[in-house]
């Protein structure tokens, strides 16, 4: 039982895995050509974030049995390509919770008492009392976008300065919001009312570059952002822009999209922004817990079998089922897609599968239909094992459902989404092995790849509307990939699915919302 640790995980790790029987290596700074030559050799690989767990990394360790991440995020680990080969990935929720949600407040008050441009200037022999004139916590308006574990952490000590906290989060019910005195709104309405905005969301397609050129013209003069979460969140050059020409009083980062950052990104040649290097999880007291915990849950899959915070447990068990994957794929794509389509802060979802085949997987394509949906409407990472907890924790009930047929598809997997006064539907199914569709939209029989950007809109069935819509694209220079119809004759409304090259704006999507007929119009990112 041969572990390598890497990237200066705490000794604690190693002593306690060498004390149950484990032949500990530690490699603190080991290059990628390195980790290529000896992965080979050994069945368990320890990390923090710097080492970069990719799928060639996994191909070579031949003898790789578990990756365990010291620490919540797992983006530096290619867990599909681990999946496949049959590795467990394991993390360690909730160890740096503290020391991040106390890095953001750090950053925050920095930011907005220039404390860091004071202390340079102050070394420099200077003493310039008028210059780095700051402004005050209380009384302001704080936005968090996203409201797990750090954010909540984040909020009850911002609270405490007597800001007024605000908050997006659409997988959080409002009771639980307002219990910690939490106004929850509309993504657009935090932007408009924040003077402060911490981002605590991860990173995926739904919130790459979610604040950006149009994101800022709605804020406020003057506001202040912190982002101590993920790189990529934020679009870097259109912040700079905005910091440059005032918008923005000031920006507080620890993330960047590319890690480490470039010394020629424009955002570190502005006095208005402070930035550390990814460091808001690393207290000592974080470090300690985190290896700790991972070396106790490795102890504990060893003696006893027990999977604590493996990410794909079930998914490895289900690697070597035939065709399941596919389904498993398809589960996520359509609660990724539903995420992106029902309303707000839902309460109740139904999966029904039909089809013999898939009767004995309903419990893990539950569970990858949650995983999708949760990791568009929540922050934090969300995987097969903590999927159903993640749900409860927000307020959201399940309900599964098996038909052993199903008149029109072999097996047909479809999800429900309700709030108590609206409902929303999708259904998908796989043709031969690979080729995932979804089939269905509420009760339009509609049919496309769930990849890239799809807009879907309603409209009254008339002439001229597509042409308008598709005009519209050519002005924004979109290319159109595929184009979905369907309608419903009795009603005579139609819907429309495209698939397009390139980013959808805001504004566009609002001008097709705009088209006479169009009754709604939505952005689906996958």
């Amino acid at each position: 039982m041969k572990v390598l640790i890497t990237d200066g995980v705490d000794p604690q790790c190693g002593q306690i895995l060498a004390q149950n029987g484990f032949e500990v290596t530690e490699k603190p700074k080991i290059s990628k050509e390195e980790l290529k030559e000896i992965i080979g050799e050994f069945d368990k690989l320890i990390v923090r974030s710097a080492t970069k767990v990719t799928a060639e990394i996994i191909e070579y360790g031949k003898n790789l049995k578990l990756i365990g991440r010291a620490g919540a995020g797992v983006d530096n680990i290619d867990i599909d390509a681990a999946t496949r080969k049959g590795i467990i990935v394991m993390n360690t929720p909730g160890g740096n919770t503290i020391s991040a949600a106390e890095h953001a407040c750090a950053m925050m008050l920095s930011a907005a008492r220039r404390i860091p441009q004071a202390t340079a200037d102050l070394k420099e022999g200077n003493w310039n009392k008028k210059k780095f004139t700051g402004v005050e916590l209380e009384g302001k308006t704080l936005s968090i976008i996203g409201l797990g574990k750090i954010g909540r952490e984040v909020a009850t000590r911002m609270q405490s300065f007597r800001m007024k906290t605000i908050a997006y989060d659409p997988m959080i019910p409002d009771e639980y919001a307002a219990h910690l005195n939490i106004e929850l709104l509309p993504l657009h309405e935090n932007f408009k009312r924040a003077d402060f905005i911490t981002i605590h969301s991860s990173l995926n397609e739904s919130t790459r570059n979610l604040i950006s050129k149009d994101t800022f013209d709605l804020m406020k003069e003057g506001v202040i952002i912190v982002n101590c979460a993920r790189g990529g969140i934020i679009n870097e050059q259109d912040l700079a822009d905005a910091i440059t020409s005032g918008k923005v009083a000031a920006a507080a980062l620890d993330v960047f999209e590319a890690e480490p950052v470039n010394p020629d990104n424009p955002l570190l040649k502005l006095d208005q922004v402070i930035a550390t290097p990814h460091i808001a999880a690393s207290t000592n007291e974080a470090q300690e817990k985190v290896a700790l915990q991972i070396a106790e849950q490795i102890v504990e899959w060893k003696q006893k079998g027990k999977l604590e915070g493996a990410v794909n447990a079930s998914a490895v068990e289900l690697a070597q089922s035939p065709g399941v994957q596919s389904y498993l794929t398809l589960a996520e794509k359509l609660g990724a897609t539903l995420a992106q389509l029902a309303p707000a802060h839902v309460n109740k979802m139904t999966v029904r599968t039909s089809g013999e085949f898939l009767h004995k997987y309903n419990e893990v394509i539950t569970a990858a239909a949650l995983k999708g949906l949760l990791e568009i409407r929540q922050s934090g990472d969300t995987n097969y094992i903590n999927a159903f907890t993640k749900a409860k924790e927000c307020g959201l009930s399940l309900e599964q459902r098996f038909e052993k047929e199903n008149t029109d598809y072999t097996n047909l997997i479809s999800l429900e989404l309700e709030n108590g006064t609206e409902k929303r539907m999708i259904g998908g199914t796989v043709f031969g092995d690979k080729e995932v569709r979804i089939v269905m939209i509420d009760r339009f029989l509609v049919e496309f790849k769930p990849e890239g950007n799809i807009i879907i809109y309603n409209n009254i069935d008339k002439p001229g509307i597509i042409a308008q819509v598709t005009q519209l694209l050519l002005l924004h220079n979109l290319n159109v990939a595929y184009i979905a119809l369907s309608r419903d004759e009795e009603k005579s409304i139609a819907m429309t699915a495209i698939v397009v090259d390139g980013d959808v704006t805001p504004v566009l999507l609002e001008e097709i919302r705009n088209v006479n007929g169009v009754s709604c119009a939505d952005l689906v990112s996958l």
